[in-house]
Formats: C-alpha cells, sequence, structure tokens
C-alpha cells in the first residue's frame, strides 16, 4: 500500500488496540510492532512524494513506539536518524515550498532527533555501537556545520569578497595612484574603486552578526566530529583523521574570527590548542604506518607548527616546533627513499635535483616561521609586516597560512603596541 495516511490510520488503531490490550491475553506488544512498521512504511511512501516534513513525523512516531513500547535499543535509534534525516532532506527538497520558520523548525529538529538518537546508543549493549555513534556524531556535525552555520558562512563570504576589488581594479588602482597629474575622471575613477573597499556602519554590524550567529553552531560541530573520531580512532584511524581534521579546521576558523586577548588562556588560543591535539592525533596514526602515509604527514606537521605559532608564545614555539620539523624532514626522506626505489638507480639523478629543491622549500617555510617567531618575541610588529610583505616569503604561503600570519599580525596596531 502506499497510501501514506491509509498507513498511518492503520497504525493509529493498532497503537489503540495495544493500549487497550490485557496483558494477561498478550498481544499487545505484536500490535506495537506492527503499528511502527506501518509508521515506517509510511514515512517512505512519503519520502517517494518528496514530503520529507511528513515523513520526518512519521519516523518520530515510530521510534517513539519503538523506544517506549518496544524498548527497542536499536531500531528507535535508527527512526530517529531517519526522521533527522529527512528534516535535513526537507531543507532543499521539499515538494512544498516551505517558509523560513519552518526551515528553523526543521534544523532545530534535525539536532534534537540525532541527539536523541545519540542518546539510546550510547546505553545500548550493541556491539556495533561505537560505528553507529561516530556516524551519528558526524552528521550532527555535518548538520551543524552546513545546514546551519553554512549558510551564514556563505553570506560572510560574499560580504567579505564584496569588499575586495578585483585584480584588473587593483592594477588599475595602483596605476591611477602613480599618476602625477590625474585628470578629472582619473580622480574620479580613482575615487570610485577606494570607495568600494569602505565599510559602512550597516555593514560592519551585519558582519559582526553573521560571526556571532556562526559560532553556536561551529562550536557544536567541532565539537561532534571530535566525538567522532574518538570512536573510531583505534578500529578505522583513516576515517578518524578526516573527522579529527574537519574538527581542527573548524576550530581555525573560529580562533580566526575571535578577537586577540591579553589573558594568556584565552578563547582564541584554546580554539588553536583544540586543532593542536586534533593534528597530533592525525599524525600520531600516520606514523603509525609511515612508509604508506609519508606523502600526507608533512602537510599536518606544518599546520601543527603554524597553530603552535598562531598562539604567541614565542618560548614554547622555539621548543616545540624542532620536534615536528624533524618528523616532517624524515617523511620527506622516506619520500625520496621510495622515488629512488621506483625509478631506479640510473635515473635517479634525474629526479634528486627536482626532490632536492622540494626539501629546499619546505625548510625555507620553516625559516619563516622561525623569523616571525622571533618578530613575536620582540613584540615588533614592523619586523612581522617587513617578513609577510617579502614576496620571496608570500610565494611560500598558501591561503590558509596567509590568514594565520595576518592574523597575527593584527595582534599589534600601527604604530604598534604589545597588547
Amino acid at each position: 500500500m502506499s497510501n501514506p495516511e491509509a498507513l498511518i490510520h492503520q497504525a493509529e488503531k493498532l497503537v489503540a488496540k495495544g493500549k487497550n490490550a490485557w496483558s494477561f491475553f498478550g498481544g499487545s506488544e505484536e500490535r506495537f510492532e506492527q503499528a511502527a512498521a506501518l509508521y515506517r512504511s509510511a514515512a517512505q511512501a512519503y519520502e517517494v512524494k518528496g514530503n520529507f516534513l511528513d515523513a520526518a513525523v512519521a519516523y518520530v512516531k515510530a521510534a517513539e513506539i519503538q523506544e517506549t513500547k518496544l524498548s527497542d535499543d536499536f531500531e528507535a535509534p535508527d527512526s530517529y536518524v531517519h526522521a533527522s534525516d529527512d528534516y535535513r532532506r526537507a531543507l532543499m527538497e521539499e515538494v512544498k515550498p516551505i517558509n523560513d520558520n519552518e526551515k528553523a523548525e526543521a534544523k532545530a529538529k534535525a539536532i534534537d532527533y540525532r541527539k536523541k538518537a545519540i542518546r539510546l546508543t550510547e546505553s545500548s549493549s550493541s556491539g556495533s555501537k561505537l560505528r553507529r555513534l561516530s556516524r551519528m556524531y558526524d552528521a550532527l556535525g555535518q548538520i551543524n556545520e552546513k545546514d546551519i552555520a553554512g549558510p551564514l558562512m556563505q553570506a560572510r563570504e560574499n560580504l567579505l569578497k564584496s569588499k575586495q576589488l578585483t585584480p584588473e581594479d587593483e592594477n588599475r588602482k595602483t596605476a591611477l595612484e602613480q599618476e602625477l597629474q590625474p585628470t578629472p575622471k582619473e580622480a574620479d575613477e580613482l575615487q570610485r574603486l577606494l570607495s568600494k573597499t569602505v565599510w559602512s556602519d550597516e555593514e560592519k554590524a551585519h558582519l559582526k552578526w553573521l560571526e556571532s550567529e556562526m559560532l553556536p553552531p561551529l562550536n557544536e560541530a567541532r565539537a561532534a566530529y571530535k566525538e567522532a573520531a574518538n570512536f573510531i580512532r583505534l578500529d578505522t584511524p583513516l576515517n578518524a583523521n578526516k573527522l579529527f581534521n574537519q574538527s581542527a579546521e573548524i576550530s581555525v576558523f573560529i580562533a580566526l574570527l575571535l578577537p586577540h586577548s591579553p589573558e594568556e588562556n584565552n578563547s582564541k588560543n584554546s580554539c588553536y590548542e583544540d586543532a593542536l591535539n586534533a593534528y597530533a592525533m592525525i599524525i600520531k596514526a600516520l606514523q603509525g604506518d609511515a612508509q604508506k602515509n609519508n606523502f600526507f604527514i608533512p602537510d599536518y606537521c606544518f599546520k601543527w607548527c603554524i597553530c603552535r605559532l598562531a598562539q604567541l608564545k614565542h618560548d614554547i614555539t622555539a621548543r616545540d616546533v624542532p620536534k615536528y620539523e624533524q618528523i616532517e624532514m624524515e617523511a620527506h626522506r622516506m619520500q625520496m627513499e621510495a622515488r629512488r626505489a621506483q625509478v631506479g638507480a640510473s635515473n635517479w639523478p634525474n629526479y634528486q635535483n627536482e626532490l632536492g629543491a622540494k626539501l629546499a622549500k619546505e625548510q625555507m617555510k620553516y625559516t619563516l616561521l622561525s623569523k616571525l617567531n622571533k618578530a613575536i618575541e620582540e613584540k615588533s610588529r614592523t619586523m612581522i609586516d617587513d617578513i609577510l610583505l617579502n614576496q620571496e616569503n608570500r610565494k611560500l604561503m598558501d591561503e590558509w597560512q596567509n590568514k594565520i600570519y595576518t592574523d597575527i599580525q593584527n595582534k599589534w596596531e600601527v604604530p604598534f603596541e604589545f597588547a
């Protein structure tokens, strides 16, 4: 039967009979099982029609019966998971248009029912509960990161981009600024280009609002990814690494949003510390099979070192970075040995120079990091500016690294005063 309303009507009748049945005669449990199955069938029928909000409600009905009447700690969480998934699908695929209030309610229920599934699974004795919990926490992280924080992050990105000049406009601005005697038309053009990057009070307020709204779900997301990783880090470390990395990336993103603080153990440093712990877990797991994973180790080592630098504790950075630099260089050495074995001794000279240049570049990145740490020790904004504006140094940075270096730079105002 594909009529979901008829299936729900049958389920309701069975539930009523189950409640009224005398336990002496039995049969109530069987009626509840049949009712739960009918609710799930109705939910599946709604899904086919694209009515995901109705499907979610039907799955919740099934879950409530399985939880309260049948004490089923496997099927009940599964039904709650399906309900959560359908609330998420409704945001994008619902056949009927849904308004902003309905979207907000769907997001909240997607989280609530996923958390209900987690609580029931945590108390179960299922042998597969660790992997199931990992999947549930992973999904909880995705709901918070993608569904709730995602639109806010995209709006923020769009706003920031709207205040940036295109490369063509940037070149034109530079050319106009170098004009000794600009024409009135050129002066107007320069003023127009400069005005593009000016923030109004309303835009500043909107940016601040976007960032304040995205912080709670992002904090929920990074905590969920971390939990998901911890459940499977012993059995499937590579899958756990992906989750640890997601947690670390969000921690760094949040750290970049937070203001600098004169207090040593501030929220910004705590976020970087969470990222450090996650990257350390990834590196440790990769070292378990270093020969196989030596291509992945260097990136995580350097990310760890940059996050340590970003905490602005120059003595601790100077103490800890050499350890991870050594791990990275050892990984590069293994890469070179593997490449030599692959190409053969006769062809090795053709690759040796290329790999040597790559290794030299990696060492230059650590030299850059060391120079920045020295500037932090000296509390010198001028030194930091000189390092970061150097074109050779800029070639060593990717976008992610540049954002963190710029955040370090912004610790001091110009003229700098150590806060």
